[in-house]
């Protein structure tokens, strides 16, 4: 099998030409010119916004696009006196005149370090062919270690130069393949270690994309089957296809929800870009604010996934049926909680929320609770106990009684309140709040301007039950603010914005909705057209009625009875249960308005 069949000698002149790439050799320059437009800039230091005229390099005029700038926050744009960009932020290309929020019109985005019009230093680069590139840039292409993701979901991390794979790395197929070792211009070349799709591993030898001897010929294929026997050379039609799996990236970048795959040694691994989502499914993240639930349709949420299977050699097959062989379909009944802040209404709230967005209870809930001041890495007071029993749904947390045994004058916070004549008098205002009030342990551990609050952090203990009766004990860090006191300024209260979309359409994908709690059954995929082909591309859009975990496997099966099965998938589903909740924690009577952050 050559190798440019499934990675291509990355020519980023034309893959990356919107951004300046410099492709193999110096003197293949792409050409093109610079884009300027004039961008409003807000500049954090200074607070200050200004009109700028402002360049990048543009290799590909003749799309039309237009750009847009948005410099990181903490790292303002650096202008050169003719316009020219540098800095850290976020590079945007799309079509001209399109909305802003139009996710379909979106060409390119790279995130990341700019210098000269052009990336350089770490970046990632996603483009909307669905490939991505992300690492070291140098003058607009890989340089040194990078990673790229192919348009067939091929994945390639390791040593770049000057855009091209060149050095060591590893090659992941969507077939399930696995090749590590030495590469030239983009191809495979000296040797390596290969491992086939049914596990099989060897010692290769490769010449500029061709695999030299015939170690993998002699090796039996465990994804073989049917009524043939799945020895060396054998096989019939089965022999001559391949099944690659791989997530449909031009859709996955329109979708809210983002999933990504890793081609392991034993299964091709599909599930949530989001880090926060699978360390919320790992139980080893922080609970902190819904920002992993809330604000998306979880109905349709779907992983968008393509199926290919293709003749290695050219030749047609006769192809009598396709199959989903699913192994195991299980609910994950882990508890995922999120943190609900109390702000607003009155100004000492020392409550919040406890949401179960998971699919199981928690049960034997213990809270460690410390406090501290606003530093990430600062002091912490001494610990306090916190029982809070069992959560199905959710519940209110009080932590009125611990702020009391930490020597804070919590009634005199519920009852007083505190006025100031103007911002400017803040620091002023503020010093008499913390001489009237007594703050015990936690004087030290006060921060705010006219909203003072305190940080509560620690752990959450507590267990959760799967459907086979096992018990599993989990402890996770959580950190919420706890409000202590509002000094009162004339001001409006912030709004609240709205949710966010789910997935975008997709009529010509196979709906797939997998049942809970099922083992060794099959999901047909209906072959239309002539069965005799070379290649055959399925569209699927997976998904569950709740969080869980799927193992399958896509087989084909001939009309001369053999049967070809695809690298095993392990598919983890993320769906979290809404949280029927509604805090009763509210005060009687209000005299601030309720924040954004409570709506």
């Amino acid at each position: 099998m050559q190798a440019s069949s499934t990675i291509r000698a990355l020519g980023l002149a034309a893959v990356l030409g919107l951004l300046g790439t410099v492709a193999a050799s110096a003197s293949d320059i792409a050409e093109g010119e610079w884009s300027t437009r004039v961008q409003i800039l807000y500049d954090a230091q200074s607070k200050t916004v200004a009109r700028a005229l402002v360049r990048v390099w543009n290799a590909e005029p003749a799309k039309n696009l237009e750009f847009l700038w948005e410099p990181d926050p903490k790292a303002p744009a650096q202008i050169a006196p003719d316009g020219t960009l540098s800095g850290k932020g976020t590079l945007t290309w799309r079509v001209r005149g399109s909305a802003s929020y139009d996710p379909r019109a979106v060409y390119s985005v790279y995130k990341g370090l700019l210098a000269n019009g052009r990336p350089n230093g770490a970046g990632r680069l996603e483009l909307r062919s669905g490939e991505v590139f992300e690492g070291n840039f140098l003058d607009g292409a890989l340089d040194g270690r990078g990673v790229h993701i192919a348009r067939d979901g091929s994945r390639y991390e390791g040593d770049f130069r000057r855009g091209v794979a060149t050095g060591k790395g590893r090659l992941a197929l969507p077939t399930g393949e696995l090749y590590e070792g030495s590469f030239v211009a983009g191809l495979r070349d000296g040797t390596g270690r290969t491992t086939l799709p049914g596990g099989s591993t060897y010692a290769s030898r490769w010449s500029m994309g061709r695999e030299i001897g015939d170690e993998r010929d002699r090796l039996a294929d465990a994804t073989i089957g049917g009524l043939l026997k799945a020895q060396a050379g054998g096989g019939g039609d089965a022999g001559k296809v391949e099944i690659a799996i791989s997530v449909d990236e031009r859709m996955n970048q329109e979708s809210e929800q983002r999933y990504v795959q890793n081609v392991g040694d034993d299964a091709i691994s599909i599930f949530p870009e989001n880090e926060q989502m699978n360390a919320a499914w790992r139980g080893d993240g922080e609970v902190g604010y819904d920002s992993i639930v809330g604000g998306m349709d979880w109905e349709n949420v779907p992983a968008f996934v393509d199926v290919d299977l293709r003749t290695t050699d050219g030749s047609r097959v006769k192809l009598d049926a396709m199959e989903l062989k699913v192994r195991n379909s299980i609910a994950y009944r882990k508890p995922i909680l999120t943190l609900e802040g109390h702000r607003g209404c009155v100004g000492f709230r020392p409550t919040f929320t406890v949401k179960n967005n998971g699919w199981g209870d928690a049960k034997n809930v213990k809270l460690s609770v410390q406090f501290k001041g606003e530093q990430e890495d600062g002091p912490l007071s001494r610990a306090f106990p916190v029982d809070v029993a069992n959560i199905t749904d959710g519940t209110d947390v009080s932590l009125e009684e611990t702020l009391r045994a930490a020597g804070v004058e919590t009634d005199k916070l519920a009852s007083q309140r505190f006025h100031c004549q103007s911002r400017d008098s803040l620091n002023v205002c503020r010093s008499q709040v913390t001489n009237s009030v007594k703050f015990g342990e936690l004087a030290d551990y006060v921060w705010g301007e006219d909203k003072l609050s305190t940080t509560a952090t620690g752990k959450i203990d507590y267990d959760w039950t799967d459907d086979y009766d096992r018990t599993y004990h989990q402890s996770e860090t959580f950190r919420v603010d706890i409000a202590l006191a509002t000094i009162e300024l004339p001001e409006e209260a912030a709004e609240c914005g709205d949710g966010f979309g789910g997935a975008p359409d997709a009529p010509r994908f196979q709906d797939v909705k997998f049942p809970i709690n099922q083992q060794d059954y099959t999901i047909p995929m209906p072959v239309r057209g002539n069965k005799r082909l070379q290649e055959l591309q399925s569209r699927l859009k997976l998904s569950a009625d709740m969080m869980s975990y799927h193992e399958f496997t896509v087989s084909a099966r001939f009309s001369d009875g053999s049967e070809r099965q695809s690298k095993p998938v392990a598919f983890f589903f993320f769906r979290p249960k809404p949280s029927a909740y509604v805090s009763t924690s509210t005060p009687a009577q209000c005299y601030l308005p309720e924040e954004a952050g409570g709506c």
